[in-house]
C-alpha cells in the first residue's frame, strides 16, 4: 500500500489524525442477468473529491474509534450499524499525510443492506461529503464486443487512500472472493482494454 504502513490499532502521536472506515456487505445468491453470480453486495461511496471510498471519516478528539465510526456512518448513511471492535480488520499509518486509518468490515442482512441503500439518500451528509453509493461488481465477464467487464474494470477506478487494498483484503478474509480470483482480477485490470 503506497504511503501506508501497518501499525497497531492504538497507534497515535502528536499532530496525527485518526480516521476510520467500514466496508459494509451482505452475501447474496442474486445473479446479474440470471448469469453472473454477485456473491455479495458491497457498499462504496463516490466521495466529494471524486474518489471511491468507504463510509466513515475523521474521529473527533475524545471519541474512541468505534464511537467515531458509528457517528460518521450515521451521518453518511442515515442508519445505525452498531460497528464494534470485533469488526476491526486493520490499521495503517501514512507518514506523508499524518493520518492513521482504521478499517472495519461489517456483515449485515440483505434486508438491512437494501434499507441502508434507500435511507442513505436522506442522510445528513448525502450530497455534501457523499455524492452517491455504488455496489462493487464482484463478477467478471466479456461483453458481446469482447470487452472485459465487471470487477477488473472496477479496480481501475481512483480510490481514496488505501481503500482499494482494504477492499481486496476484506473480500478475501470474508471468503467472498478467493486469493486466486483476486489475483486474476488484478492482472486483468492492468490490461489496457477500455
Amino acid at each position: 500500500m503506497e504511503n501506508f504502513e501497518a501499525v497497531p490499532k492504538g497507534f497515535c502521536g502528536d499532530g496525527i489524525r485518526q480516521a476510520a472506515h467500514v466496508l459494509i456487505f451482505t452475501r447474496t445468491a442474486a445473479k446479474l442477468w440470471d448469469e453472473h453470480e454477485q456473491r455479495a453486495y458491497v457498499n462504496m461511496h463516490m466521495r466529494f473529491d471524486g474518489k471511491l471510498g468507504f463510509p466513515g471519516g475523521l474521529i473527533d478528539a475524545g471519541e474512541d474509534t468505534e464511537t467515531g465510526l458509528n457517528r460518521e456512518t450515521k451521518e453518511e448513511l442515515g442508519i445505525e450499524l452498531g460497528i464494534a471492535e470485533a469488526d476491526w480488520i486493520s490499521t495503517h499509518f501514512s507518514k506523508q499525510h499524518k493520518i492513521v486509518n482504521h478499517f472495519y468490515c461489517k456483515e449485515v442482512t440483505e434486508k438491512m443492506f437494501l434499507e441502508l441503500e434507500k435511507k442513505s439518500f436522506g442522510a445528513e451528509e448525502f450530497g455534501v461529503e457523499i455524492l452517491g453509493h455504488i455496489r462493487i461488481p464482484l463478477y467478471t465477464y466479456k461483453s458481446s464486443r469482447g470487452r472485459l467487464s465487471g470487477f477488473p474494470q472496477f479496480l481501475k477506478h481512483n480510490f481514496a487512500g488505501n481503500a482499494r487494498e482494504q477492499m481486496l483484503k476484506c473480500l478475501e478474509l470474508k471468503n467472498i472472493l478467493t486469493t486466486e480470483e483476486i489475483s486474476e482480477a488484478l492482472k486483468l485490470s492492468e490490461c489496457n482494454q477500455s
